[in-house]
């Protein structure tokens, strides 16, 4: 199988994947977390989310299956004195030891079996403590996978589907929306995302 286009970007320093800033969520996130809060970033590509929280003073484990993603990763924040963990790792068969105040999945789940997220995100909510929190953004099927990605999106979720797996966690965030992008080679297409926000209730 061809590598997936992003792999290009991670193996260029300059460059810039996917936007190149951290998500809007994670900057919101950033001022709810205790100081030295401990972050897990679940195919953190090349660094968007975890670099900027790790520069915000965040103990952060990053994993992702690209060595590309990870090397930037590490380049990138070499000799800064940040508190940043990454690490090259099959999500798909990745079991969390510790537990976080935050994990973020951005945009990866859906390149994972049904089966393999379902497991993850099980995984992930009992690794979250107690009024920590989940940000996880996915693709749902209510647009088929444009045909460069469709070897890639073999887990594309139900459109609300995310919701209802966090339906006991408190939801900060809700959001069904779909937007256009082009990936090299002049490929214009639409995705459909659903992405939350969600908070572990406290034990009473």
């Amino acid at each position: 199988m061809k590598k997936p286009f992003w792999e290009e970007s991670y193996s260029s320093i300059n460059a810039k994947s996917f936007g190149g800033s951290a998500s809007d969520e994670i900057i919101d996130l950033m001022k709810l977390l205790p100081a030295g809060a401990r972050v897990l970033d679940l195919g953190c590509g090349d660094g968007r989310n975890a670099i900027p929280l790790a520069e915000s003073g965040f103990d952060v484990t990053a994993v992702d299956i690209s060595e590309a993603g990870i090397a930037k990763i590490n380049t990138l924040t070499r000799g800064r004195g940040l508190c940043i963990q990454a690490v090259v790792a099959d999500m798909g068969s990745y079991r969390i030891q510790d537990r976080y105040d935050l994990i973020v999945a951005h945009g990866c789940l859906h390149l994972l079996e049904r089966t393999q997220w379902k497991r993850i995100v099980k995984n992930m909510q009992e690794h979250t403590l107690p009024g920590g929190y989940n940000a996880v953004t996915v693709f749902t099927e209510s647009v088929p996978a444009s045909h460069d990605m469709v070897d890639f999106f073999v887990g594309l979720f139900h459109e609300e589907e995310l919701f209802t797996v966090y339906s006991h966690w408190d939801l900060m965030l809700r959001k069904s929306y779909t937007f256009r992008d082009e990936h090299p080679g002049g490929i214009r297409h639409t995705h459909a995302a659903n992405k939350i926000v969600a908070c572990r209730k406290e034990a009473r």
